[in-house]
């Protein structure tokens, strides 16, 4: 080697060894799930006093030599020596507690302190856990509810913390999330350019939206998802999500920022002549949706170049609702909408319109209904063309963003009893939705 090992390592080390040499005596013809545990028990035992030792062999500001040295401030640069005694830190890590005891700094002129814990290890100055250790937290607590994350932690790790610590780590990281999200709304709204580094989505720029039901403390409200996606022969690609309980305004921009950083506010070509100025035309988008008109008026205003798509399993219930009313409940109605959800398939609205057009409803509850259901194929019609739509190997089912209504929202926050605050719900959003589009968590406050 080519360094010395430092002393308090090689210590820790040779603490480590005795507890299991001397297992190796006690557990001898023990089965392995014995041995499991018992080596588990006695690293964990072991981590802190690790890390310590290499945190200070590691860090200059806490090389006992210096104990007395000047440090620069990290604003102005002016060198100050040390504010009292060493101060003394705790940490809980992933490595379990860490304790240290380090120089503290304070600056005259910008009237601050500093300590190595902050500039060197860049742990906040009042921060209790390690952004490791958050990042854990975090990540468990968007997984599944506080109280099992808590015991997870603790069954994996060995690391005691309670549900409402865990709680309070994870809302905490929704929150910047949330506050990251927004600001890069604003960015793109402000510049008409992604506000991230773009991770372009590969084959056709998929987009869809929809809602689902959660359970607050005053109530069921809608929360609005959102996918966007590359998309190839029909498969749905790297599926990134935004989710959140808003006005379908705001939604609508969230889901631009997203779009925005898949790539659609990509130049694929110039139109115009040779000199003056050209117009720009943008990635085309793929847009699916239930019918609902607020989806279609988001596209509108956030996708210049689009393909609109009505789901066609929604279309086919209205297709059934449509025979339900023509012919009431039985096998005549079955046999009707069957025969017109192929017909939509394989030729289009065209016959579809015709047939509702020719039809009669018996009563006049049915004939209100047909009229409706007439009313949405009419007005749908150019969505609906699935023949073309199919050849062209995109997508007319919406099923990618319904899943995640149970993938990103069900799975964690519909839970038997589960009512949620407004500012916890949106957290928790945010957490699942950058969780299930396979992002790293960031973390901007300390906890």
């Amino acid at each position: 080697m080519s360094h010395a090992i430092p002393e308090g390592i090689v210590a820790a080390v040779q603490e480590l060894a005795e507890e299991l040499g001397a297992w190796c005596a006690e557990g001898r013809d023990r089965p392995l799930e014995a041995h499991e545990q018992a080596v588990l028990e006695r690293v964990r035992i072991a981590l802190p006093r690790l890390l310590e030792a290499v945190v200070k062999a590691a860090t200059s500001g806490l090389d006992p030599r210096l104990a007395r040295a000047r440090g620069a401030c990290p604003s102005c640069g002016v060198k100050a020596r040390p504010h009292g005694e060493p101060r003394a830190r705790q940490v809980e890590t992933r490595c379990g507690t860490l304790n240290l005891e380090l120089p503290y700094y304070y600056c005259a002129t910008c009237r601050r302190g500093w300590s190595a814990l902050t500039t060197t290890l860049a742990v906040e100055e009042r921060a209790r856990t390690s952004p490791g250790l958050r990042a854990w937290l975090a990540r468990l607590g968007a997984a599944t509810d506080f109280r099992e994350a808590a015991e997870l932690l603790e069954e994996l790790t060995g690391l005691a913390l309670g549900a409402e610590t865990v709680r309070r780590h994870a809302e905490t990281a929704g929150a910047a999330l949330r506050g990251a999200e927004d600001a890069a709304v604003a960015v793109v709204e402000r510049t008409r350019e992604a506000a991230e580094p773009v991770a372009v989505a590969e084959g056709v720029l998929l987009v869809e939206t929809d809602g689902a039901m959660l359970r607050y403390l005053d109530g069921w409200h809608e929360v609005k998802l959102g996918l966007v996606a590359g998309c190839a022969d029909g498969v749905v690609l790297e599926p990134s999500y935004v989710a959140s309980r808003e006005p379908a305004a705001a939604f609508g921009r969230r889901l631009a920022a997203e779009a925005a950083r898949r790539g659609a506010l990509e130049i694929v070509r110039w139109e115009g002549g040779l000199v003056g100025r050209g117009l720009a035309v943008l990635r085309e988008a793929a847009v699916l949706g239930d019918g609902a008109r607020w989806i279609w008026e988001l596209a509108d205003e956030h996708f210049g170049a689009r393909v609109e798509v009505v789901d066609y399993y929604h279309a086919t219930e209205h297709l059934h609702a449509a025979a339900r009313a023509i012919f009431g409940e039985g096998a005549a109605a079955t046999v009707w909408a069957e025969a017109r959800a192929g017909e939509l398939l394989a030729q289009g609205p065209a016959p579809v319109l015709a047939a509702l057009k020719a039809a009669k409803a018996p009563t006049a509850e049915g004939h209100a209904a047909l009229r409706a259901e007439r009313g949405y194929f009419t007005n749908n019609a150019e969505r609906m063309a699935y023949p073309e739509l199919r050849l062209e190997g995109l997508p007319i089912g919406s099923g990618a963003i319904e899943s995640s209504a149970d993938h990103l929202l069900q799975r964690r926050m519909k839970r038997a009893g589960m009512r949620w605050s407004d500012a916890g719900a949106d957290a928790v959003l945010a957490l699942r939705a950058r969780l299930r589009s396979a992002r790293s968590l960031i973390f901007d406050q300390a906890a």
